[in-house]
């Protein structure tokens, strides 16, 4: 059920990130990227790539790949790796929190957006099963670099129609 808004306000904007702000999702994302990786020879270090949180799911795989000197194809392996992700959503969980200080700033009438190093295939289901409402979702599909690029963070604010320094 959509929740009740005030009229719209542009005078700042409100930009979340989604993995670990509202939902914990290191588990399963962990588990698909572990299997993707391990049908190529490619062994997943959970430190490193807990570490590597906010880089886009194309940058962790290159990176994997070179440390373990396997000539792969990131593509490949980033939609097998799509593929095999839908069997790990039951591990994610929210963060009530900061999914009730969302819904409040869009209540007051604030625009609000969800920027993501992830896919929306990944994010979208996930924004779904835990009624997360916002007005923009820039993804990994959106951007060149991820973290710490300020790019996706900037294609946010540009999507709500609010300056970047009116954005917290």
């Amino acid at each position: 059920m959509a929740s009740k808004r005030l009229p719209a306000r542009r005078d700042w904007a409100y930009i979340f990130d989604f993995d670990g702000v509202l939902v914990d999702t290191m588990p399963a994302h962990y588990a698909s990227y572990g299997a993707a990786l391990a049908e190529v020879g490619v062994p997943l270090d959970r430190e490193r790539f807990y570490f590597q949180a906010g880089m886009t799911g194309r940058e962790q795989i290159r990176y994997f790949c070179e440390q373990a000197g396997v000539q792969a194809d990131v593509e490949a392996i980033y939609a097998r790796k799509n593929e095999l992700a839908q069997a790990h959503h039951e591990l994610v969980t929210p963060i009530p929190s900061n999914i009730q200080l969302l819904a409040s700033l869009r209540a007051a009438g604030y625009p609000v957006a969800v920027a993501s190093g992830s896919s929306k295939p990944w994010i979208l289901p996930i924004m779904k099963r835990f009624a997360i409402e916002v007005e923009a979702v820039v993804s990994s599909e959106d951007i060149r670099r991820g973290k710490p690029d300020p790019e996706l963070f900037l294609t946010a604010a540009a999507r709500l129609a609010v300056p970047p320094e009116r954005c917290t």
